[in-house]
């Protein structure tokens, strides 16, 4: 897929890789909307080829508005990057029902509603690509964030389906499954702390290496992306040899 003049709606842009994302969308001469609780950076400021879209994308009205806003705006929709998620630390066993529910609402439901509103303009134009921000989290089961390792098993899962749906549309979906990103993931979670050796763990991609990684993908028009490619095996190794994985997780919790 070539991304000149292509129309991208990218929700959770205001930092991270939802920006970086942006950005390197820009470089390719993309046209974006760009959806976040706060204005996205000062580089990424509303233009003849950027328009914003603030608001809580777990709304139905905000989700209407970004669709309304770049059909409007630019005539069509290409690309729609599910990116906006949360984390929250917690165990099986004490995990709080209710921000259990906001975490699924901001991770999964979210993004399916969003895409349902995309779909019917994708598929009038007879084409189109949609990407959903899984996790290698999304593989691996961890103990200390049971409800976000959920909701982004749910998000491989809906992503599977959706491709399996939409092919026959010429609509493209794409899962990309991050490793540990160099974000301000772990300061915005919901609640809790990740373990001191978790925490300790050296972040080991940028948000740019995943924003490259998306637009490769998308040119390429692979399934999956991994990034790094390293947790491909490691997600891997929870399906071939589980105790393995156990004895790592036990390791670090």
């Amino acid at each position: 897929m070539d991304l000149r003049e292509r129309v991208a709606i990218i929700t959770g842009a205001s930092e991270g890789i939802g920006a970086a994302t942006a950005r390197a969308f820009r470089r390719e001469g993309a046209r974006l909307v760009l959806n976040a609780l706060a204005a996205p950076p000062d580089d990424l400021a509303e233009g003849d080829a950027v328009a914003h879209c603030i608001g809580d994308v777990t709304e139905e009205a905000a989700r209407r508005r970004i669709v309304e806003l770049a059909a409007g705006r630019f005539g069509r929709v290409d690309i729609l990057i599910n990116n906006a998620a949360v984390g929250l630390y917690a165990p099986p066993s004490s995990v709080p029902a209710d921000l259990a529910r906001r975490l699924f609402d901001i991770n999964v439901i979210a993004p399916l509603a969003l895409t349902q509103l995309v779909i019917p303009v994708m598929r009038r134009q007879r084409s189109g690509a949609i990407v959903n921000l899984g996790s290698v989290g999304g593989g691996v089961s961890l103990p200390w964030a049971v409800v976000y390792c959920a909701s982004k098993f749910a998000m491989h899962a809906v992503s599977d389906s959706q491709r399996r749906e939409l092919a026959r549309d010429g609509i493209h979906v794409m899962k990309v499954c991050p490793g540990i990103v160099d974000t301000r993931f772990r300061e915005n979670v919901l609640a809790g702390q990740a373990p001191s050796r978790v925490e300790s763990i050296r972040r080991i991609v940028t948000s740019e290496q995943v924003a490259d990684g998306i637009v490769r993908g998308l040119r390429a028009r692979r399934r999956n992306v991994y990034v790094p490619p390293i947790g491909k095996l490691f997600m891997t190794m929870e399906f071939l040899s589980p105790r393995l994985m156990d004895w790592y997780v036990a390791r670090k919790w």
